[in-house]
């Protein structure tokens, strides 16, 4: 995923291993790229998803169709002229790109009137293959984004984004305690519900045993008793744990220090990676913006007790004259990004962003083990008798 490597004249001057245990808050993060809130209604499988085809027709083509409009399948690729653009941008950037570019193409489609010459011509004909193109991958897009701005602009959707941001700023606990409450006894879908729960913990440092408890008992009666099984496997994966009685407030320390948190995030012309959550900048990619740019870890000493699990570092080291070493010294700033247990299309958003500006010229290629989101990711920890599909955020 993201930017490959150069043929056999590339070398990786850094390796990044993340255990997804060291940030487990971004996957429970509702995505709000294009290529992410994709990925979270619709699903992304191969690079591939699957949209209602209705949106896709003319009102003619729907009135010859009537009932019978099969889904769409939609490439999404960087080979895409249009994808390629607005995959990373945040969705309130990408209506009006769109509309921009329509005009464009548009004035480009007008230049074979006023061409008068045979060589004015020639070049208008000469960009004629690649407007079509552009203009087809346009229609292709803005139907997707009609299709995503459809449920963007849910109540359900937008009140369960607020309830997000302030759990993981944890703001008014209390109060979001009543609004999961009430979900809880809506029957909205459980998956969403434990992606706030989730979030809670994971800020919190654990949810207080009374209030844990409470949770327990509301989802088993409205859900069903077999969920005491989901709440042990999301317990032992570390999503959804008691608060000790003394708290470390390891989430709230990392929250501050790396600045995890921006308020007014400029989502159209973004000058920080936060804007891939509209406010939360994910963690793990801070950390590995720290890393590069810093040359090492030991500018995170300070932080590590607050990281899950150990850190460490390794160095080779060249003798001089080694052809390796020569071509170290002469290659480009080319850093490896391996997540193991998976990583989403914010995530990868984000380090695309940092890699364009990043001070050193770095050259970020992104691997993982899994493309993940918070639904995905919980899916394998609900039992199996009763899992909830992607979210409808409509109820």
């Amino acid at each position: 995923v993201g930017s490959a490597l150069h043929q056999d004249e590339s070398v990786l001057r850094v390796l990044v291993l993340v255990d997804r245990r060291v940030d487990l808050m971004s996957p429970m993060c509702v995505q709000l790229t294009f290529e992410g809130l994709i990925d979270e209604f619709f699903g992304i499988k191969n690079n591939v998803s699957t949209f209602p085809g209705r949106e896709f027709l003319s009102e003619e083509e729907r009135a010859q169709a009537g009932t019978d409009i099969k889904s769409k399948q939609v490439l999404l690729t960087s080979k895409d002229s249009v994808f390629n653009v607005v995959r990373d941008y945040n969705f309130n950037a990408v209506p009006p790109f769109l509309g921009k570019r329509a005009k464009q193409i548009n004035a480009a489609y007008d230049e074979r009137k006023t061409a008068k010459s045979l060589d004015q011509l020639k070049t208008f004909v000469s960009k004629l293959p690649h407007m079509q193109a552009e203009k087809k991958s346009l229609e292709i897009f803005t139907a997707v984004a009609a299709l995503v701005k459809k449920k963007v602009d849910t109540k359900g959707f937008l009140k369960n984004l607020e309830v997000e941001q302030l759990l993981r700023e944890g703001q008014d606990v209390d109060k979001l305690n009543e609004e999961i409450e009430e979900m809880i006894y809506k029957k909205a879908p459980l998956v969403t519900i434990l992606r706030l729960l989730c979030i809670q913990s994971i800020s919190g440092d654990g949810i207080k045993p009374k209030l844990l408890e409470f949770y327990k008992k509301e989802i088993c009666n409205s859900y069903g008793f077999h969920h005491l099984v989901t709440f042990h496997r999301l317990q032992k994966a570390g999503l959804l744990v008691m608060q000790d009685k003394y708290p470390k407030k390891s989430f709230s320390i990392l929250r501050t220090t790396l600045n995890l948190c921006v308020d007014q995030v400029d989502e159209r012309d973004p000058n920080d990676i936060a804007y891939v959550h509209s406010g939360y900048a994910p963690l793990s990619v801070r950390l590995v913006n720290w890393i590069t740019q810093r040359s090492g870890l030991k500018y995170l000493a300070d932080m590590e007790k607050h990281l899950h699990g150990p850190t460490f570092q390794d160095f080779q080291q060249q003798p001089a004259g080694n052809q390796l070493q020569d071509r170290l010294e002469s290659s480009e700033n080319h850093t490896l990004v391996y997540y193991i247990g998976g990583c989403t299309f914010a995530e990868i958003s984000a380090l695309r962003f940092i890699a364009q500006r990043h001070p050193n010229n770095a050259t970020f290629t992104i691997a993982t083990t899994k493309l993940i989101n918070g639904t995905s990711l919980l899916e394998t920890l609900i039992e199996p008798s009763s899992r909830d599909t992607i979210p409808d955020f409509l109820n």
